[in-house]
């Protein structure tokens, strides 16, 4: 009979096939973020209003990041945490076998969600440019992901710093050395 541990240990394990689903999705919108800024850039050629220069760029922005997803989440992760790479992490030695197995898979689904927002990020900024004026609720709410999904990628150093922000450091190395 398969138990929570057990099931938790076989959802990980789809984690890379998933991770390069996401990774493929990225690759085809980034072809289609440039097929679309080189369009809007022959609209704007035609005088047409509906092709600002503002959405030209960021949909040519947009090309760049998901065609060289590798290098836009190198970046993002130095900028924001000093590293390039995602920090790994060991579980703390007072968990059980299956404690660790938990925190483990807990750790890689946050991780799997802040590269679907970074990603989900970038959309809501060309949607937010799409219709020719600029959306503002939807630019806000891109960079939110965006930004929401760096820290998530990263979850534990952003635990970290939060844990040194509120003083919680022993709660955290109890789970997360």
């Amino acid at each position: 009979m398969p138990t929570g541990t057990s099931i938790l240990e076989a959802f990980s394990q789809s984690y890379p096939g998933l991770i390069r689903l996401l990774t493929v999705v990225a690759y085809l919108l980034g072809m289609w973020a440039g097929g679309s800024a080189l369009l809007k850039l022959w609209c704007r050629q035609r005088h047409e209003p509906d092709a600002t220069a503002g959405g030209i760029a960021l949909r040519a922005l947009t090309c760049a990041v998901f065609l060289y997803l590798p290098a836009a989440l190198a970046v993002g992760q130095a900028t924001v945490f000093g590293e390039p790479t995602i920090l790994s992490y060991v579980p703390g030695s007072a968990l059980s076998a299956s404690g660790q197995i938990v925190v483990r898979t807990v750790l890689g689904f946050i991780q799997l969600v802040g590269l679907w927002a970074f990603l989900w990020g970038f959309v809501l900024l060309n949607r937010a440019h799409a219709r020719g004026a600029y959306e503002p609720g939807l630019g806000a709410k891109g960079a939110t992901h965006i930004v929401g999904g760096i820290l998530a990628m990263n979850g534990v150093a952003t635990l970290k710093v939060a844990a040194e922000t509120f003083g919680l450091q022993a709660l955290l190395q109890y789970l997360i050395e």
